[in-house]
């Protein structure tokens, strides 16, 4: 049986300019249920965070931004704040809080202690803006669920709250489309599974940046430790997908199934990538909308499917699996159709067919990898899933936190 105290998942919120600056901590209890852990009592729930902090490592899920923990009136009320570093935390109150006198009073106190706070999931009804409204001098952010059944327009939701003093998160954004008109309205920061659909912008030039191709560059002249380089290549999805390009050209006479990246370096050599690496050097620099997360997400797959066929006793697959997790964001990272990468890439049958149609042994392991990061209750889903591939869940468990350690290792600032 997995241990109840350190369930975890994690959300990104980003700003107006796409820049990831803080995660959701998503908790859930070891009931099957999608009840967050914050429906127990309050000596739970400190058990858990505090189990997060010195088990997992709190920088290990959220490297130096803002986690956002879920609290209702019972945690409010009790002790548990005094054991949390304030400066790590915003804490979301759920919307079925019973805001009483004394909630205010003491939401009031931690705020005056430094303690940042949030209203979750917030409906616009005039009804819920009453009952909540004492509590809005305390609140930095007010997360608007934009799937609500209150049918007001994105619009009117800002209005709604210009009177007062408060950031608006867009929660449950499901598109680019609608990101962008939140953005426009007013909306400060925004969450949801927007980043991972992707906008297809014909001509569009894909060229790594030159902090990317100096910082591979640099651990070429480093290391000759081909597992570092391979691991340092994960971290820039467009450097990846230029060198399968490159590897494909006229130069060169390859025509083998190309499985991994280190098939490719040990082809190449570090001399002549090196020379490759440095013709970016002389290219302009873009910030991309969103590219924190979806390189942390294709890192966490990468690694998470590598760590699966390993447990499941296939390790000659594992550089193949990792391949596969490691470009199956390519195509919202450079904002071309899937299928316009594989067409100018000389990639394997089995990964084609996980990447375009989520088919195969490795089409398997993807679906998998993507239900376990976009889960709200990981515990329940871990279980459903063990029923499906020969591992135990706390092997699936272990290997699931592994991997979340692993996409932040070279988070950048």
């Amino acid at each position: 049986m997995i241990e109840s105290d350190i369930f975890i998942g994690r959300q990104p919120i980003f700003d107006s300019k796409g820049k990831c600056i803080s995660y959701e901590l998503l908790y859930r209890s070891t009931h099957e249920s999608s009840e967050a852990i914050f429906s127990s009592n309050a000596k739970a729930t400190a058990r858990v965070i505090i189990n997060l902090i010195h088990n997992i490592g709190l920088s290990s899920i959220i490297g130096n931004k803002l986690g956002y923990i879920n609290i209702d009136e019972q945690i409010i009320m009790s002790d548990v704040f005094l054991s949390l570093p304030k400066s790590k935390f915003v804490f979301e109150i759920l919307e079925y809080t019973k805001v009483t006198p004394e909630v205010i009073d003491k939401v009031c106190h931690l705020y005056e202690l430094g303690y940042r706070f949030a209203l979750d999931d917030f409906s616009c009804e005039n009804e819920n803006i009453e009952y909540f409204k004492l509590l809005f001098p305390y609140v930095d952010v007010i997360k608007i669920d934009l799937l609500a059944t209150n049918p007001i327009s994105i619009e009117a939701m800002v209005e709604k709250f210009k009177p007062y003093n408060v950031k608006l998160l867009a929660e449950k954004v499901e598109n680019i489309e609608i990101f962008e008109r939140c953005k426009k309205a007013g909306f400060d920061y925004f969450q949801g599974f927007f980043f991972e659909k992707p906008t297809i912008i014909i001509g569009t030039k894909i060229e790594p940046s030159i902090i990317n191709a100096i910082d591979v560059i640099n651990t070429l002249y480093t290391t000759t430790d081909m597992s570092i380089i391979c691991d340092k290549f994960s971290s820039y999805p467009e450097l990846t997908f230029n060198l399968l390009r490159y590897i494909n050209s006229a130069e060169f006479s390859f025509k083998q199934e190309i499985t991994s990246i280190k098939q490719i370096l040990n082809l190449l050599g570090p001399s002549r990538l090196r020379s490759w690496l440095g013709l970016f050097l002389y290219s302009g620099t873009n910030e991309q909308m969103f590219k924190e997360a979806i390189v942390n997400t294709a890192k966490f797959r990468a690694n998470m499917m590598r760590e699966l066929v390993m447990a499941l006793g296939k390790s000659h697959l594992s550089d193949e699996a990792f391949l596969t997790g490691s470009l199956s964001l390519i195509d919202t990272y450079l904002h071309i159709d899937m299928s316009n990468v594989i067409e100018k890439i000389h990639l394997s049958q089995p990964i084609i067919d996980a990447l375009l149609q989520r088919d195969g042994y490795y089409g398997k392991l993807l679906s998998i990898t993507e239900k376990l990061e976009k889960t709200d209750d990981i515990h329940l889903l871990i279980n459903k899933l063990t029923k499906k591939i020969n591992l135990s869940s706390e092997q699936l468990y272990k290997i699931y936190c592994n991997a979340h350690v692993y996409s932040l290792k070279t988070e950048t600032n």
